[in-house]
C-alpha cells in the first residue's frame, strides 16, 4: 500500500529529493530545467550536448536512488510493523532484534542523507556552470 502511494506521488509530480527536473529537446539543443518541489523555478538554456549528458545522468540517478528509496522505506514500514504491531513479533531476542532493527534504519538513514547530499552539490555545480 505504502509502495503504491509513493509510487502514485512520484509519478503525479514528478517528485525526487534533488527537486530538480529536466526537458530536453534534442533538435535545438534546448534544456528546460525545473528546480524546486512546491515553488517551481524553470530556466531554459540552450546547452551543448555533453552538458545536457552531465545534467540528464545526474537527475536520472537521483530519480534512481528516490525509486530504490520508496522500496527501501516500505521494507522499513513492514519491519517495524512486524515488530510492534503484530503477533508476528518474536518473542525469543526481542530486544536483539528491536536493536538490529534501529542499527540498520540509522545505517540507512545516514547513507541515504550522504548519497542525496552529494548527488545535490554535484547537480548544484553542474547547473551552475550551464
Amino acid at each position: 500500500m505504502l509502495v503504491t502511494l509513493l509510487l502514485l506521488f512520484t509519478k503525479q509530480t514528478n517528485f525526487n529529493l534533488s527537486g530538480v527536473q529536466y526537458q530536453f529537446n534534442q533538435e535545438t539543443m534546448t534544456m528546460t530545467i525545473e528546480k524546486g518541489v512546491l515553488d517551481k523555478q524553470v530556466v531554459e538554456k540552450q546547452v551543448t550536448s555533453q552538458d545536457a549528458l552531465d545534467v540528464m545522468l545526474q537527475i536520472n540517478e537521483a530519480d534512481q536512488l528516490w525509486k530504490m528509496n520508496i522500496y527501501l522505506i516500505s521494507l522499513f514500514a513492514a519491519v517495524f510493523i512486524a515488530l510492534f504491531f503484530t503477533p508476528l513479533r518474536p518473542k525469543k531476542y526481542y530486544k536483539w532484534y528491536v536493536f538490529m532493527y534501529f542499527i540498520f534504519l540509522v545505517t540507512f538513514v545516514i547513507w541515504d542523507v550522504t548519497v542525496h547530499k552529494e548527488l545535490a552539490g554535484k547537480l548544484a555545480v553542474t547547473l551552475k556552470g550551464l
